[in-house]
């Protein structure tokens, strides 16, 4: 997710194109981080002292880890934190970048601290936001105040959508609103210990970003049997819910609904913004009500 959170912030800073970041997502896979950009990223060294030992590299016959050790820049036990972070989506996000030149380490650092700043997210955040983990990350765009259980909701959501719909999803900021309109909703209600619903709504086709992913069918427009698909994925993060919670609450799955004319969804309204396949679609979450449309 922070590949494409920090990917799509470059481009808005007009600091990558939209068909250079596409090459760098294509080659992402195929990058193995190098341990001097890991430590450079984790503070640990400096650029220079990075590229102090990459030049030794090029006369010795040793491994970054062992030099950087030898000459008193890294501990054995820094190193091996180092190590384990090769597979780290950010990192290797980054050594994409880097390996094809488009931007240097400095520059991406700086980029970082700009992005921090724009979003105002803290040192500690944006440690959350370079795990990699959308545990981690998604609270970060949620407003203050929800309770665990909403929280929870949005998460099992969220992380179901990176499983089963699209790898790369991420998220906008979250907010909460008494009304939103729309041409096309599905919703599934809970009930019992506590109240809550899950719906998605998107403009013009966008939910068929969903539905035709987890269909496995290719719906041209959003008609009922599209909803009906995005129905059926409500239901199984639902499940995955109240089954997760069900030590603490007893919730009850009613069964899901949907409409396909323009209607108002009311209530205490939590929307987050999330962009799958290329379309952004909007997750609707309530707790202690239910939606009404």
């Amino acid at each position: 997710m922070i590949s494409q959170l920090f990917g799509s912030f470059l481009v808005r800073a007009g600091k990558l194109s939209f068909e250079q970041l596409r090459n760098v997502y294509d080659n992402q896979s195929k990058v193995r981080v190098k341990l001097g950009l890991i430590a450079v990223s984790e503070k640990l060294l400096t650029i220079e002292q990075a590229d102090e030992i990459n030049r030794l590299q090029a006369i010795m016959d040793k491994r970054f880890g062992d030099i950087a050790v030898e000459r008193g820049f890294l501990t054995n036990e820094q190193v091996s934190r180092l190590l384990g972070l090769q597979g780290n989506q950010y990192l290797s996000f980054v050594q994409s970048i880097t390996d094809l030149g488009y931007m240097t380490i400095g520059e991406l650092e700086e980029s970082l601290t700009e992005y921090q700043q724009v979003l105002g997210f803290t040192q500690t955040d944006m440690d959350d936001l370079r795990s990699g983990d959308p545990d981690r990350i998604v609270p970060l765009f949620l407003p203050p105040g929800l309770s665990e259980f909403q929280v929870e909701h949005v998460l099992v959501g969220v992380r179901t959508l990176i499983r089963l719909i699209d790898s790369n999803a991420y998220v906008d900021r979250g907010y909460f609103v008494d009304t939103v309109a729309t041409n096309g909703i599905a919703m599934q209600a809970l009930e019992g210990d506590r109240k809550a619903s899950l719906s998605f709504i998107g403009e013009n086709n966008s939910l068929l970003s969903l539905a035709n992913v987890f269909a496995g069918e290719e719906f041209t427009e959003v008609d009922l049997d599209a909803l009906d698909s995005v129905s059926e994925f409500i239901n199984c993060v639902n499940g995955l819910f109240a089954t997760k919670i069900n030590a603490k609450l007893a919730l009850d799955m009613l069964p899901p609904s949907y409409k396909k004319e323009d209607v108002i969804v009311r209530g205490n309204l939590l929307l987050l913004p999330i962009h799958i396949n290329g379309s952004k679609v909007s997750m609707i979450s309530t707790f202690d009500e239910i939606a009404d449309f």
